[in-house]
């Protein structure tokens, strides 16, 4: 594959230079509310997240819980949100939905204080290009720590009537692995001590765990482009994610859900700003820097100070999957998660007990030895290698599989 240019962003000049933030008085407040909201026409819920940094220059950041979050349009109809988490409201696809065409805007209230954002144009996402990879090694800082190996995922977009010009993206991986030590065995204890002793049972079908794991991810780096300036607006091999040799995601099949938006400058604008600013990873997750203030106000006239932006932009997705055989070439990937295991002695029902119940170790099967499958002992794994749900995955085959 031929690697080609990609023009993306202006320069932080640029940035300061077209952006006017509104930015109020924040000396008399201990704590400022951070929003982070994208709304769009998918089939998937919209999510606002909101937050409260403590104190102007610190980091820390704690969940705002119980506010009253509702998006409205230039009709009047508006939905409220749920919240379903710490911090987190999400809309009803099936109820509301953004349309393309309709601005809209973000209501919040949080105790006696009211904020509302600027409204906010949906327009139309142009369907996602080609989702293409290749093999690439990578030279870590450290030459220590030698090569990683992996799959760069590169993606191409355009929009041939030209209205785009504005990108942002999103990812959600899955990926199917093996689960090394599912329980095929159970122990019952009777007993206390040194008296105590243990009955075996063998697991039935309905309780096996199984063989595979499929777990998920998203994306939390802040991935958009922007076409401005160019004849055509259209986006080559941009780098939209690495997945590294270091972890199972390779191993037997993987999935990759792309979400692409079609936003507006100015939401750009704040998204570049907030990356460049960040001197972390450039994550939405990190804290937003206290100079960057979005597109939404206090609406009380309490000049409260916010910190955030109320984004809005049609959506497009695209799947891709990867089975182990398309990389082409060999690679070395592990197949489950790292594991360390126990062995107690066929009899030491006591050393078993200490090993599942004190150290927190999974009985899964019998050691056996010889032609004659001798069991001469019992194995043990961590939790998270003998049950999915332990390692963050799930036994159940997602529908898209």
């Amino acid at each position: 594959m031929t690697r080609r240019a990609i023009y993306l962003t202006s320069s932080l000049l640029l940035l300061y230079a077209c952006v006017e933030p509104f930015e109020p008085e924040v000396a008399d407040y201990e704590s400022t509310l951070v929003i982070d909201a994208l709304f769009s026409n998918g089939d998937s819920a919209s999510v606002v997240r909101i937050t409260q940094s403590i104190g102007l220059t610190e980091e820390e950041l704690i969940f705002v819980d119980n506010a009253n979050v509702m998006i409205e349009d230039d009709e009047g109809r508006s939905t409220i949100l749920q919240q379903t988490n710490p911090g987190i409201y999400v809309t009803d696809p099936k109820v509301y939905r953004g349309e393309i065409g309709r601005s809209y805007r973000l209501l919040i209230d949080v105790g006696e204080n009211q904020f509302a954002s600027d409204w906010q144009l949906m327009k139309p996402a142009p369907p996602i290009g080609d989702i293409d990879f290749e093999i690439v090694e990578i030279i870590p800082e450290d030459p220590l720590d030698g090569p990683i190996q992996g799959v760069q995922l590169y993606l191409d977009t355009e929009d041939t009537e030209n209205q785009t010009r504005f990108y942002r993206w999103e990812w959600i991986e899955t990926y199917a692995y093996r689960n090394p030590h599912p329980p095929r065995i159970r122990a019952e204890f009777e007993g206390f001590g040194r008296d105590r002793t243990a009955e075996f049972f063998n697991i039935t079908p309905d309780e096996f765990e199984g063989v595979n794991c499929w777990k998920s991810g998203s994306s939390t780096e802040i991935l958009t482009a922007s076409t401005e300036g160019l004849n055509e607006d259209q986006v080559l091999d941009f780098p939209l994610h690495f997945v590294d040799n270091k972890s199972p995601r390779l191993s037997l099949r993987y999935s990759l859900l792309v979400r692409q938006y079609a936003i507006s400058k100015d939401y750009y604008l704040f998204l570049q700003k907030v990356e460049q600013l960040n001197e972390t990873t450039g994550s939405l997750f990190d804290p937003i820097p206290n100079e960057v203030f979005g597109n939404i106000q206090s609406s009380d006239g309490k000049n409260i100070p916010v910190l955030g932006y109320f984004g809005v932009g049609g959506v497009s997705e695209k799947r891709i999957f990867i089975d182990r055989l398309d990389l082409g070439r060999p690679i070395t990937i592990p197949t489950g998660p790292p594991c360390v295991g126990d062995t107690v002695p066929v009899g030491d029902f006591v050393g078993l007990y200490n090993s599942m119940v004190t150290l927190g170790n999974v009985l899964y099967d019998y050691k056996r030895v010889g032609f004659s499958n001798t069991i001469v002992g019992y194995l043990l794994a961590e939790p998270h290698c003998a049950f999915c749900a332990a390692n963050g995955a799930t036994r159940v085959e997602p529908e898209f599989w």
